[in-house]
């Protein structure tokens, strides 16, 4: 499956307390799969949990990256890249998320992408997996345990190896699922052309349609979400950051809403499929 990588490339921000109202883990980590495939089905390139002072002890980010990660690994690859882990305990509650990494079929083609880890050398070329019992010779010395991808060249004397070379993952023009990292919230504006805070305190999205343009035309989107706590003002209030919210829109994707709180992964969800019409639609909204 190759699906065409849509622009501008957005990221989604999560709080690291966002799993709080779970009563246990097994519902932890449920919740962290709707997140997860709801952020594939809209093609989020990167999903940061962020770390902020009112969570207190209800940080759980580390759980978080580490299950988030798992579901991003093809299934082929799990087992090479994480060990026994309590974090991972529940990690087969997570669902199938079947991104164009995931699911290669029968043997690999010319020009085809795989997603694989270094297991080996054989001299100057690294051996790395791409599949159940499928390998690419790279010519390139590669720690142990790297993880990279390859586009395939041509077979080798060897039914199951193919020479291959390996590709930035930024210069894929498909999409390849999501990375999931751990980041301070002060260290999270910095590096985006445009940013998007979501709340209910926000402006209604009816009258913040410019905004979302605006930002749809840009090359890199952040979309910062709440907690189930507190919204995206408070926790930027209460790290004295509310220049951040000088700076960005502040938008209420969900007006009228039907019900008391909308959970950060279901909020998710609606932030992200309205974006994914101006995508396309941008040039024709009123």
């Amino acid at each position: 499956m190759r699906v065409p990588r849509l622009k501008p490339i957005i990221d989604i921000a999560i709080p690291s307390d966002f799993i709080a109202e779970s009563p246990d883990d097994r519902e932890a980590v449920r919740k962290i799969g709707y997140l997860g495939r709801g952020a594939a089905i809209f093609q989020v390139s990167k999903i940061i949990i962020y770390r902020h002072k009112l969570a207190g002890g209800r940080d759980r980010a580390e759980f978080i990256m580490k299950n988030l990660q798992y579901l991003a690994t093809p299934p082929y690859l799990r087992k090479d890249l994480f060990k026994l882990d309590k974090d991972l305990k529940y990690a087969g509650l997570l669902p199938p998320l079947k991104t164009p990494n995931h699911a290669p079929e029968g043997k690999p083609q010319r020009g085809e992408y795989r997603e694989g880890v270094v297991v080996r050398w054989d001299g100057y070329f690294s051996i790395i997996k791409i599949g159940d019992g499928v390998y690419a010779k790279v010519p390139r010395p590669m720690p142990l345990g790297t993880r990279v991808v390859v586009q395939i060249d041509v077979p080798t004397t060897r039914d199951d190896t193919y020479r291959a070379h390996a590709i930035p993952r930024d210069r894929l023009n498909i999409y390849w699922g999501f990375e999931a990292e751990v980041m301070d919230l002060n260290n999270l504006f910095g590096v985006y052309d445009y940013v998007i805070l979501t709340g209910r305190e926000g402006v209604s999205i009816k009258d913040a349609m410019d905004y979302v343009r605006n930002a749809m035309s840009r090359d890199r989107v952040l979309v910062v979400f709440g907690s189930p706590y507190h919204g995206v003002d408070e926790i930027l209030k209460a790290e004295d950051m509310e220049e951040v919210l000088r700076k960005y829109p502040f938008i209420n994707f969900i007006p009228g809403q039907g019900v008391e709180t909308v959970r950060t992964e279901e909020a998710v969800i609606a932030v992200l499929s309205i974006l994914n019409l101006v995508r396309y639609l941008r040039e024709s909204l009123p």
